[in-house]
């Protein structure tokens, strides 16, 4: 039985999330701070309005691209195939990612204006969640490779 997400649409996430990390931890101003910028061919990464614009068109990819398989597993595959642990918790940090997205976008409006209490618990906590979808991603890599390295054991 084949898998119902191509491995182009993997790649794609893989990327779109790898875009979304770089511009996300452009937008603290480390690129300056630790001379990233003194790096041939990465000064970009110091244009924070560069960077800021990079990651909103990443969340709008990102957004498609969940928007796409969520609708395609609740059509379709939902009756096949079943999530597993890591799918889980991979789409409640998404879920919370977004959510706190949204909300960032919507501090980052002119006429919007939070206190600075829930505007720091916001970005805390989308940064948060963030390193840890990183740290799972990590997890569920080293996982298969031990399970590959296993199942290839043959004892004498």
């Amino acid at each position: 039985m084949s898998l119902p997400v191509s491995r182009r649409m993997s790649w794609a996430y893989v990327l779109v999330l790898s875009l979304l990390a770089v511009t996300g931890a452009m937008q603290m101003p480390i690129a300056s701070r630790y001379r990233i910028v003194a790096v041939p061919g990465l000064a970009w990464l110091g244009d924070f309005w560069l960077t800021h614009r990079l990651h909103y068109l990443g969340a709008i990819a990102l957004l498609a691209l969940c928007s796409y398989l969520t609708t395609r597993w609740l059509l379709e595959w939902r009756r096949s195939y079943a999530l597993t642990a890591f799918g889980l918790v991979r789409a409640g940090l998404l879920a919370g990612i977004i959510a706190t997205g949204a909300v960032r976008v919507l501090k980052n409006l002119p006429n919007v204006s939070f206190a600075p209490a829930p505007t720091m618990l916001v970005d805390w906590t989308h940064l948060g969640l963030a390193v840890l979808l990183g740290l799972l991603a990590l997890v569920r890599l080293v996982l298969a490779r031990l399970a590959v390295k296993a199942s290839s054991f043959r004892p004498r």
